[in-house]
């Protein structure tokens, strides 16, 4: 799956697209975390969106699409999550995919899954407990989003029951028909963003996502948009609201 995305740039808001000159390109390589993150450990970016740190915790584990390895591309990405998360109040991870020869992406095979993924998850989780730590509070939620590979990584998770989340959201992208989930899956809510315009074809993929999750039995809503290969501002608020209704009817 990343070979046959691994051409498409993820661009989150056009006007924070980022073209690098034949001068940046020379430079140092940049460090992933950009101003105003702060850097975790496993170049994991912390955002906080909170105006107080008093009221609902929410987390965000945010997987980006291809980005081009050794580039502030990245920074560009945060910038426009904290603007998110700002105007929606939580607190977001920004974890690196893993970087190849020209992209950094995520694994798009069950081979590649088998050998990254639970380390991956583990990095995620290891940033979460330290920021839990910090404040001595516990987060009320904690959810992944992904947006085009994210999209496609953060769905084979769905499916597989893979990460101790409350639930997951999908934007651009989707794997179907994915097996292998074992005796401790954690099954939770999907919210899946269809960007009906999108030039890339994946709308049909998010599509036959949703079936597959419908077949699975796992809570789910869909949602499209007439957006192309970008993220809509519906399908993010959408997302929270579902992910956050569903995590209330099963506190009851």
């Amino acid at each position: 799956m990343v070979a046959r995305y691994s051409v498409l740039v993820s661009v989150l808001f056009a006007s924070l697209l980022v073209v690098l000159s034949a001068g940046e390109a020379k430079a140092a390589t940049p460090a992933w975390c950009g101003e105003g993150t702060e850097a975790m450990a496993s170049d994991v970016c912390y955002i906080d969106g909170r105006a107080n740190a008093a009221g609902r915790k929410t987390l965000v584990i945010w997987l980006h699409g291809v980005i081009a390895k050794d580039t502030t591309m990245s920074h560009a990405h945060e910038k426009m999550l904290s603007r998110i998360a700002k105007a929606t109040g939580i607190e977001m991870l920004f974890p690196k995919g893993v970087p190849g020869e020209q992209l950094v992406a995520w694994p798009g095979t069950a081979d590649a899954q088998a050998k990254q993924e639970q380390a991956l998850i583990d990095q995620w989780m290891a940033a979460k407990a330290v920021l839990e730590k910090r404040e001595n509070k516990s987060y009320d939620e904690t959810f992944i989003f992904g947006f085009s590979s994210g999209a496609y990584f953060a769905s084979s998770l769905a499916l597989r029951g893979r990460a101790d989340v409350d639930g997951y959201a999908t934007f651009a992208g989707g794997q179907s028909g994915v097996k292998g989930a074992d005796a401790n899956a954690h099954f939770a809510p999907v919210y899946v963003g269809v960007c009906a315009n999108d030039p890339t074809g994946t709308a049909k993929h998010s599509r036959a996502f949703a079936a597959s999750l419908a077949a699975a039995g796992i809570p789910r809503m869909v949602n499209e948009q007439q957006v192309g290969h970008d993220i809509s501002p519906t399908h993010f608020l959408g997302a929270l609201a579902f992910l956050r209704s569903k995590k209330q009817i099963a506190r009851v």
